[in-house]
């Protein structure tokens, strides 16, 4: 099937009126890279007799591609799908996309939305919150408070997502795509990325979902605690020395989140004064963290480029310092990646300077 693939802006904001402006801001957390940011314009889209498939991509009635500003596909969905996916051989601006046959229908309309989210991302908390809970927002905002009178296609399955809804969203309403699977729809909406650049988000963003209704409780939290957040079943970015950090660290506590329900890692850092953690998905939970908490991200020294949690804290009113830590490079087994690592550049763990960190934190 030949399609125009649309990957300009103007395609969208010229059918339909943007829920959030453009933003230039500035986020001075480094001085050897630009730090001035400026993020794009958010809307929902509209389609009619359109079908989805779970690569994830869109195309319309008259046969447009819809990936980007909606779902960015990795670099290697886009120019190496043989390995992906194999529905296209070369990513151009008209192509030949081949997606299996429709397997299902919806008939009905105003009803349906779509929430994209590729296989390799489902499970990482940051694109959940920002890139996939983020379209709640915009339903809200241009649509409706009420969320249980949508049903969201989620194009892959996520157990985090799914834990997430069922502590905090029992009455949302999801459906999950099996993998290759081509749908289509009558009517269809589609809210926009809310996040660019992979960090750079529109500023309303992060003080929404800090009061999104349902979390609400958290507003009478005094923090109290210092916490330092450990990855021991992680692959990589885990602190080498941290039981040397630990014994320095006085009045500090560790913390694991793989072992906490969504509810307690929001409430723990809700309760924290201070957090001091590696870079990682994970650290998307300062978006729980009070106005003032002092924030301590250690991270790759080829890495300060990342503005992720920088942004993040900066629109929630965090203090937030990059310590950039020693790498320790870990081995592959057979010249490959352990499985579940997506670059090379990941492959390492840290190991900091005890007594320089400390009197980091002093």
């Amino acid at each position: 099937m030949p399609v125009k693939n649309i990957q300009s802006l103007k395609y969208f904001i010229e059918k339909w009126d943007t829920v959030d402006p453009e933003y230039d801001y500035t986020v001075p957390y480094n001085n050897s890279v630009d730090t001035n940011f400026k993020s794009l314009p958010t809307f929902v889209a509209e389609f009619h007799n359109c079908k989805v498939n779970s690569c994830p991509l869109l195309i319309t009635m008259g046969n447009k591609m819809i990936t980007q500003h909606v779902w960015p596909l990795t670099h290697q969905a886009r120019m190496k799908p043989k390995k992906s996916h194999g529905l296209w051989s070369e990513w151009k601006e008209t192509m030949d996309v081949n997606i299996p046959s429709v397997s299902r229908t919806f008939p009905e309309k105003y009803r349906y939305v779509w929430l994209p989210i590729d296989e390799a991302s489902a499970n990482n908390p940051w694109h959940i919150w920002i890139d996939v809970i983020s379209k709640f927002r915009l339903m809200e905002k241009r649509w409706s408070t009420n969320f249980a009178r949508y049903c969201f296609v989620l194009s892959n399955y996520s157990s985090y997502f799914d834990k997430v809804l069922k502590e905090l969203f029992p009455d949302v309403k999801v459906i999950v795509m099996p993998k290759n699977e081509t749908w289509q729809f009558a009517h269809l909406l589609v809210p926009s990325m809310s996040n660019s650049q992979d960090g750079v988000i529109t500023p309303p963003l992060a003080p929404w979902l800090r009061h999104f209704k349902g979390l609400n409780g958290l507003k009478e939290i005094t923090p109290s605690r210092k916490i330092l957040v450990l990855r021991p079943g992680a692959k990589t970015r885990r602190l080498v020395n941290s039981e040397e950090l630990i014994l320095a660290l006085k009045g500090w506590e560790t913390v694991a989140l793989e072992n906490m329900t969504i509810t307690e890692q929001m409430k723990t850092f809700a309760e924290a004064t201070h957090v001091v953690a590696a870079h990682g998905a994970g650290l998307v939970n300062l978006l729980w963290c009070k106005k003032g908490t002092k924030v301590i991200e250690i991270q790759d020294p080829k890495m300060v480029h990342k503005k992720v949690y920088p942004v993040l804290s900066h629109h929630l009113g965090l203090i937030h310092e990059l310590y950039l830590a020693n790498t320790v490079p870990i081995e592959m087994v057979a010249g490959k990646k352990p499985k579940g690592v997506k670059r090379f550049s990941d492959l390492i763990n840290f190991e900091v300077d005890v007594a320089n960190f400390i009197k980091h934190l002093d």
